[in-house]
């Protein structure tokens, strides 16, 4: 019987001092992880706001971090980000690679390593991504592969292509993105589509509200329509409280009042 108690106590003690380990290693491992999601949230403060003087830091957090969560794609994505700062290109598109490497679906690192190729000149490779991303259901922002697409079309002199993403980029976003109206605008004047620019800034204010650059815009095509009282109409809005809009005004009136002389 007391061998049998003696037995009970070491096998129950053995038992207790398992779950007392077990339950040691899980606060250990809680407790890195914490402190390495702490520091992969002061690196991004860095990199977010462009802090050059700390960019050492981030280095150094982001590396302490993906000890800890080597797995994580958005670790790699802010060290990329990390070496896009430091304009170190050959390592940013390494770890751009690396996040998509932990996880097939993390479409930022894909929209990244397209607008890498398009400034890098790469358009096939950009067209490419981009319209993978376009074809992705999976992915939630539709408005901004087509916007960039777009923009692959345009350095290639496909403007009707480039028109038909800006569109499709601007019903994505519910037609709230002033960046889109005036790339669709800008698109639209240089096809000389100066009525279907005039509609599309008509529709741009009614979703985004008034401003100087449709007033201005607006005149602009009516100039180019030889609608000189309906240009001036639309300059009449703009107020000298904008020094840019104020001046490109006054330009296009004399511009107006040339040509009204020179016939």
């Amino acid at each position: 019987m007391r061998k049998f108690i003696y037995l009970f106590v070491v096998v129950l003690s053995l038992t207790l001092s398992s779950c007392v380990t077990t339950r040691n290693v899980q606060q250990t491992r809680q407790k890195k992880e914490k402190i390495a999601i702490l520091k992969y949230e002061m690196a991004r403060n860095i990199v977010l706001h462009k802090d050059y003087t700390r960019l050492p830091d981030a280095f150094r957090y982001l590396n302490q971090a993906i000890k800890v969560f080597p797995n994580d794609p958005k670790m790699y994505y802010m060290m990329a980000l990390a070496y896009q700062m430091r304009n170190d290109k050959k390592e940013y598109v390494i770890y751009l690679n690396k996040a998509i490497e932990k996880d097939k679906k993390f479409f930022d690192a894909y929209n990244a390593l397209g607008i890498y190729d398009f400034e890098e000149g790469f358009y096939s490779r950009a067209l490419d991504m981009f319209t993978r991303l376009i074809k992705n259901p999976l992915y939630m922002h539709p408005d901004v592969a087509f916007f960039n697409r777009s923009r692959v079309y345009l350095k290639l002199g496909k403007l009707k292509a480039a028109q038909n993403d800006i569109e499709s980029a601007l019903m994505f976003s519910n037609y709230k993105n002033t960046v889109y109206w005036k790339s669709l605008v800008s698109v639209e004047l240089t096809q000389k589509h100066y009525l279907q620019a005039l509609t599309s800034l008509y529709k741009m204010e009614q979703y985004v509200g008034p401003s100087y650059y449709i007033d201005y815009m607006r005149a602009l095509c009516y100039v180019k329509l030889s609608m000189f009282d309906k240009a001036k109409e639309q300059l009449d809005k703009i107020k000298n409280d904008d020094a840019t809009y104020y001046a490109l005004k006054l330009k296009l009136l004399k511009e107006i009042n040339d040509s009204n002389t020179n016939n």
